[in-house]
């Protein structure tokens, strides 16, 4: 993909990677409050920045800050772009050794239909970059 490419595959994922996220918040946050109980935002807030059992969603929380970052800044260059490019498509790569993020997600989009929608959305998008 051409620098051009980059930005406007990175343009267009964002508001995807963006339900997706919070689809997947939504359905943590049911699990957790069929757990330990009804919370208020605030408190699960606090539950995810603090509590362990929630660190995969880091590299997609990750992901999505550094589009947003590389799309608003006026001095990114090209190898940036390509670099946001490359996460986007890694994070969902299942050849991507280390991976945090798939094992915890994989199983979620079995367990929830609105994940699934947006991750179709997500692989959409993803699949175009194969063909560039």
């Amino acid at each position: 993909m051409n620098d051009q490419q980059n930005i406007q595959f990175l343009s267009e994922i964002r508001r995807p990677l963006l339900t997706l996220h919070k689809a997947i918040l939504d359905h943590e946050r049911a699990s957790y409050e069929k757990e330990f109980g009804p919370v208020t935002p605030a408190a699960f807030l606090q539950v995810l920045i603090n509590g362990s059992a929630f660190r995969w969603l880091t590299p997609l929380s990750t992901v999505i800050a550094n589009v947003d970052e590389i799309l608003d800044d006026k001095e990114a260059d090209s190898a940036d772009r390509l670099a946001a490019v490359e996460a986007v498509t890694g994070l969902f790569s299942p050849n991507q050794p280390d991976n945090a993020f798939l094992p915890r997600y994989l199983p979620l989009l079995q367990a929830d239909p609105a994940i699934l929608h947006h991750h179709g959305e997500v692989s959409q998008l993803l699949r175009g970059t194969q063909t560039k």
